[in-house]
Formats: structure tokens, sequence, C-alpha cells
């Protein structure tokens, strides 16, 4: 039985039958057909369809049929043969929502009407797993290993769920254990035995990773899409080979390729693998080794003297590590200080001293003189391990240090601890289009990307005459060429039920202007009441949010509409759901609230936009990329910041309308949309609705 995308979607189609209320949509079938054309051509296809198309369908049924087109021929069926190796599509996901309703909804779903076998499996990076050989390490040196009561009942209530939990995954535990304690259990690259461990059968890594090559749909998150590239290039994998790939929310492409190809490195970072591998204070740590003890067990190669000093050497020299990490980064902080204003980017390189790099290289052959002299091959392992990572980070300073990419941008940016405030060093490349281009697209027989919210016009496409350009800007920072596109709106009735509000003349709020925040302030509020509550606020700074939230938090409370405020210890997750309980509060959010943020129904029915969504034009990496773009003979406000812009800001109204009864107000207190010659475009950009101007 040979089937087609039509077959399952269309009117009379497999879904239907199944659900008495479906009715086919036309901007699905149009996706799902783009998607089908895209995978049986071989090409690239970049698709923006609204809120309500139902994306996850329009992929994923003709993402299935490609994946067991061979059913059809059983001739293919063989590989034991020598025939072709299965057919495998990969669907890479932003937020954990998504793939939850990915891979726990709509998958099963069609698994269930399709007349055909697949598999399909959520792919979790290698440290969300428990290592039972790890774990029985960590309670053997409990003592050595733990510095307080309550990390080593921690450490027993992980023992005690691994007797149970069938994934052995954090996710499955509840509640989730301390970072500390769980990176002294979970798996490791570079700290695996594979099949010399005698746990090897029952490895819940070993298990998943089984599961995931018998997979005709493999979900995973970006982050671990990109973590693969990475590892290709180096010639190794995490996951089999694909050749259809789905890059759902794919507005986030540029931003998760950046930050998984960049540099991060701070002071925490490098003491806390420090402290790993010895703490002076509590004397605790994988170098707590006794010499006596490994002696009376045949542990060690050499004389118990000549263990020592090696030992010895090597806490001396994580010591004197973590004196160098803090020299290190008061100098970066004093360089960053004695530049008042400065946006924190570092153009030239070496403006440090290298103390720090030099103590992590002798801290790397101290280990390596450690781990000789011990037999114990889990020993050996555990601290080969910690020494990898003390070499990797090394490798980032230096290439901080020295700006070895000139394709990167490097910065400094300042950082809140207990203890007062310090800087993390970071890089990212300024254009991740050529890095994509060789690791993805040529490689990647068809990718997939999709989204809401990618179309977004360049400063092309707005010049009069020229044809309409809708995915200039994001083909252009993804450094895609020759692709298939297609654009598809919602099926929602927004004329019906939103109406979009403009406020004419509204002053920007500005730290110490009294006057126009006042205004700001009493506006903000008069819309809170139009709607009874309800309501998201959504911020382009934190420093207005908490302003604005000091100024308004008794004005609301004596209206009896609670406020949740972003910043104040509660959860991202926790605070949506608070949000849903009480149908007359306010939510003030900053950026992680502008997108993947699902509240459908009556409880959200008011989103106000504070400001145009425009990146900060000083941060180092916006700096560097519009630099780019100018030297190119371009123009970097209405290529980039403006572009850029569109997309948030079509994220940020997206929140209020996700169902076909959902209704309410966005307002955006922004008059640049009617006084400025750009803001037609922030205008154009969104849904056709009711509009209103106060």
């Amino acid at each position: 039985m040979s089937l087609d995308y039509r077959d399952v979607l269309g009117e009379g189609g497999l879904i239907s039958r199944k659900m008495p209320n479906y009715e086919s949509r036309a901007e699905q079938m149009e996706l799902a057909g783009a998607v089908d054309a895209a995978i049986r051509s071989g090409r690239h296809l970049v698709a923006e369809a609204g809120t309500g198309v139902g994306k996850s369908f329009a992929y994923l049924v003709p993402a299935i049929l490609h994946a067991v087109e061979d059913q059809n021929e059983p001739e293919l069926l063989a590989p034991e043969s020598g025939g072709p190796a299965p057919r495998r599509v990969v669907i890479s996901t932003h937020t954990i929502a998504l793939q939850e309703q990915l891979f726990d909804k709509d998958i099963p779903f069609l698994n269930s009407i399709l007349p055909y076998e697949f598999s399909s499996v959520l792919v979790k990076g290698r440290s969300n797993y428990l290592c039972l050989r790890r774990l029985h390490a960590a309670e053997s040196r409990s003592n050595s290993l733990l510095s307080t009561d309550e990390e080593i009942e921690e450490l027993n209530r992980i023992a005690e769920w691994s007797r149970s939990t069938d994934d052995g995954s954090l996710s499955d535990l509840n509640p989730q254990p301390a970072g500390p304690i769980w990176d002294e259990v979970c798996c490791e690259q570079g700290n695996c035995m594979g099949r010399q461990c005698k746990h090897y059968k029952q490895c819940f890594y070993q298990a998943a990773r089984r599961r995931v090559e018998r997979a005709s749909i493999i979900v995973v998150n970006h982050a671990l899409l990109f973590s693969d590239l990475a590892v290709r290039s180096a010639g190794g994998s995490i996951l089999p080979q694909y050749d259809v790939l789905v890059f759902d929310e794919a507005h986030t492409m540029e931003q998760t390729a950046g930050d998984h190809l960049g540099i991060s490195v701070s002071q925490g970072q490098i003491t806390y693998l420090l402290n790993r591998l010895w703490n002076a204070r509590t004397q605790k740590g994988l170098l707590a080794l006794s010499a006596k003890k490994l002696a009376a067990s045949g542990g060690l190669t050499v004389s118990a003297p000549l263990f020592k000093e090696a030992v010895s050497k090597a806490r001396s020299l994580v010591e004197e590590s973590v004196i160098r990490a803090e020299e290190t980064f008061d100098d970066l902080k004093e360089w960053l200080y004695a530049r008042p204003g400065s946006n924190g980017r570092v153009t030239e390189p070496g403006i440090i001293r290298r103390n720090l790099e030099e103590s992590l290289t002798l801290l790397a052959g101290a280990l390596y003189g450690v781990i000789s002299v011990l037999s114990g091959a889990e020993q050996k392992m555990e601290l080969a391990s910690a020494r990898q990572r003390v070499l990797s980070l090394k490798g980032e300073l230096t290439a901080w240090i020295n700006q070895e990419d000139p394709e990167m941008v490097y910065w400094l940016e300042k950082i809140q601890r207990r203890r007062g405030e310090t800087v993390r060093m970071l890089a990212a490349p300024v254009n991740v289009g050529m890095l994509l281009r060789e690791s993805l697209f040529s490689k990647v027989k068809t990718v997939v990307m999709t989204s809401a919210t990618l179309a977004a016009p360049t400063n092309r496409s707005l010049r009069a005459g020229t044809p309409p350009a809708p995915f200039d800007y994001f083909l252009s920072r993804i450094g895609l060429t020759g692709a298939l596109t297609l654009l598809v709106g919602s099926p929602f009735r927004y004329q019906e039920n939103v109406t979009l509000i403009v406020p004419k003349n509204m002053p920007s709020p500005r730290e110490g202007n009294n006057a126009s925040n006042a205004v700001f302030y009493d506006a903000l509020l008069k819309y809170i009441q139009e709607t009874d509550g309800g309501a998201f606020v959504l911020f382009t700074s934190y420093s207005l949010l908490t302003r604005t939230a000091d100024a308004l938090v008794g004005r609301l409370a004596r209206l009896d509409y609670p406020l949740i405020t972003q910043g104040k210890g509660m959860s991202r997750s926790q605070m949506v759901e608070n949000f849903k309980t009480d149908i007359h509060s306010v939510l003030f959010g900053t950026d992680s609230f502008w997108q993947g943020v699902d509240v459908p129904g009556s409880a959200l029915r008011n989103v106000i936009i504070t400001q145009l969504p425009f990146s900060v034009p000083t941060h180092p990496l916006t700096q560097a990329r519009c630099e780019a773009i100018q030297l190119a003979g371009g123009n970097s406000f209405y290529e980039y910041s403006v572009p850029e812009a569109v997309i948030k800001l079509k994220q940020g109204f997206g929140r209020l309308v996700r169902t076909a009864a959902d209704r309410g107000i966005v307002v955006i207190m922004d008059s640049r949309v009617l006084s400025k010659s750009y803001g037609k475009t922030f205008l154009r950009a969104l849904p056709d609705c009711r509009f209103r101007q106060d």
C-alpha cells in the first residue's frame, strides 16, 4: 500500500477517519506538499507557516512516508544482504515543549494510523544519562569526594532511583539533584569503558544508542544537533547517518549556531573543575587518594612514596591554578573597568598575562603523572576525563587570548556572583553562514527549515520596483542559496479576534526622566485594566522591567492584579503556571518570554510590547555583524537590525493567539511604528487584524 501526504492529511484521509472533527486545512496541505517536494527532489526548503497551520503534521507526514518508503519495495529491505541502510529523518526543535509534543503526542498518533512500521526516539545529550559505573565509584569514594551529609544523602537518593528507573535519564529523576552531584555520576565523553565495562549490558546510555540506531524518526534539540555537526567535522558522530533534517523553530538557527560554535569561559567554570580535582579547604576531590589503601589493594605501579610525590605535585598545581584564575579574571576586570563606557569588545590579542594557561598546562602534565602510576582502570579513566577538560579549558583560554579565529568577535561581559562582580570571556562567529554551508547544507541532502516567523524584508526588498524577497534576511544569515521557499499565512481569523493598538506620541521610558516615565506607567496600567489583567508585558531590557515593576506593583495590588515578575527566583515554567492559575494576573518578562511560551485560552488575552525589540546596537556581536554588512557595501540597519527586530516582534505578537478560539489585544507602546519610515515594515509583518490608534 503506497500513500502520499494527501492520503493522510486530506479530506477523507487517515487522520479524518480517526478524528471526527478534523478539517483539512489548505495551508497545511500547501506546506506538506512543499516538504514532500523538497525531500523528493533533494532540495533545501525554507518555509514560514503562521500559527494554526499545523506545521508538525505538515512535515511529519511526508518525513515519515519518506522514511518508510522502502517498505513498499521489499527487495530494498535487506541491508544484511548489501542493501541500503534504513532511511532516517532527524527533527530538531529549540524548545522542550515542542520536543515533548512531537514525541509524546504527534508521532505516536501518526504511528497508530499509518499502515507502516516505524520507530522513533527522543535523543538526549550523553550527560543526561546515569552512568552505573561512576555511581558505584562515587558511592565507594563518597567520604573523599563529597563534603556534606546533604550531598551524601543526595547520592544515596540517586542510587535508590537507579534501581527502579527505566531509562536512567535526568528527566526521570524528580526532584532533580544538584548539579555537582549529578556531574559525579552522569555519562561523560572520554570517561566510558564501552564493552569493557561490567555494567555495559545494563548501561542506560548504550541502551539509548541502540534505540537511536534502530529508529526511523529521531527527535533532538538544536544544541545536540550542532554538537553532532561539530563532532562530525572532527571525524566522529553523535547521531547516525541521516538524509533529511527538519529544523523547526528555525528562527533561532543563527543564534544557536553562534552560541554553540563560540567560546565562553568564566572563573566559575575553571574554579569548579579545579575544586572537583582537589579542594584544599575540604581536603576532598578526585586527588584525595590514599597511598596506603591503593598499595594494599594493588592499585599502584610504583612505591607509595613516589605516588605521594606525584599526587602532592598535582594538588599543588591545582591550588596554584585557583590563584592564577583569580588573578587572570581580576586582570580582565581591571582591563574592562579602565575603559569606562566600553561595550567590552576586545580587538587586540594578548591583553593579559599567560600565567593561568601555564599553570593549567603544568597541571595537565602532573595529572598524567598520577594517572600513569595507577593500575585501577576506573580511577585512571576518571582522572583522564578531568585532565581532558583541563586541556580543553586551556585551549579555549588560548584561543580567546590569541584571538586565533579572525572570523570571530571577542568580548568581555560583566556577571554577578555572590561575592561580587566578575567577567566572562566570550567569542562568537560574526557570520555562521559559511560554517553552516560546510557542515550542514553541503552534507545533508534535504534540510527543511520552518517557523511561524522567518520572513522579514531587507533593504533590497524595500526598494521601489523590486520584487518581494521575504526570506532574504534569513537566507543571508544562514549562508544558504538556491533553496525552495514558501510563505503560508495563518488560518486563524485575526480580523475578528485581535485588535492591534498603537498609542500615538508615547514617550520612550528613560531612566531619570520622571515625566515621560509617568506617562508610560499610566498608559501601561490603562491597557492592563482594559482586559482586567490576563496580560503578558514584554520588555527588551531587564532594567526597564524592574523600574516598571517597582513603579506599578502597589497600583496593581490595589486593583487585585497579581504581578509575576521575571528575575525573582521563579522558573519560567512556574511563572507561566502561576499566570494560568489567576485570570487577573499580570506577567512581566524579558527575552525568554517573547518566544516558546504557550498559554492558549482565556488566561492570556493581552500582550503588551513595551518597545520595538531592536538588539542593543553597541553589543559586540551586533556591532561586529553590522560592521561586516557595512564593509560589504550594505546598509546594516535595514539589512540586519530591522529584519531581526521584525522577526522578534512577530514572535511576541504570536504569544496571544494559540488556538482558533483565542482573542484579545496586542499593544505596541512604541510610537516609532507610526512616526518612523521603517515603522510600516513592522506593521505589515503582522497578521491582518483590527487596528486602533490611541
